[in-house]
């Protein structure tokens, strides 16, 4: 061997060992990352009915998943948190029922699953007032008016008319 062949081999050899360092010291780091827990990929999570006044019970529903809190989030608002740890299984079925104060479009979101539902909390329709009901008019205290003034235009007119007329036939 020449020693310009084992430089050449020394060269080689460093640049091997550079790649297989850059190669473990690659795979080290991907190991020491945080792996997130993935998510079911067959799951579905449903909410019923879609829209209700406070007062209303939204069901929610969730299958191919055992959740063990469901996060409900309305526009910017800090995120709630329910438990609704229960009995492992495939399904689960969870109840809330709306107030006054939860108006507004809810997103719903369970751990172990990347379906939302969603939910709108609506006001209550506009309370009016029963209109109150128009007492009867008296009819006869009107009608008794416009006769008296019937009867006082037709007396005029026989007073008067014969006068005038009298008058025109005189001329």
């Amino acid at each position: 061997m020449t020693p310009s062949t084992s430089a050449g081999m020394i060269s080689v050899m460093n640049r091997v060992a550079c790649s297989l360092t850059t190669i473990m010291a690659t795979l080290g780091f991907a190991l020491l990352l945080p792996i997130a827990p993935v998510a079911a990929a067959d799951c579905s999570l449903t909410a019923s009915p879609k829209s209700g006044v406070p007062g209303t019970e939204f069901v929610f529903r969730g299958k191919g998943f055992t959740p063990t809190t469901l996060s409900l989030t309305r526009g910017g608002e800090p995120t709630q948190t329910v438990d609704v740890s229960g009995p492992s299984g495939s399904s689960f079925k969870f109840s809330l029922v709306a107030g006054d104060p939860d108006v507004g479009k809810w997103r719903a979101i369970a751990d172990g699953c990347t379906d939302v539902a969603s939910i709108r909390v609506t006001l209550p329709p506009t309370a009016t007032a029963t209109q109150l009901a128009a007492s009867p008019t008296d009819d006869t205290t009107q009608l008794a008016g416009l006769t008296l003034l019937g009867v006082l235009f037709l007396g005029a007119t026989a007073l008067f008319f014969p006068r005038l007329t009298r008058a025109a036939r005189s001329r």
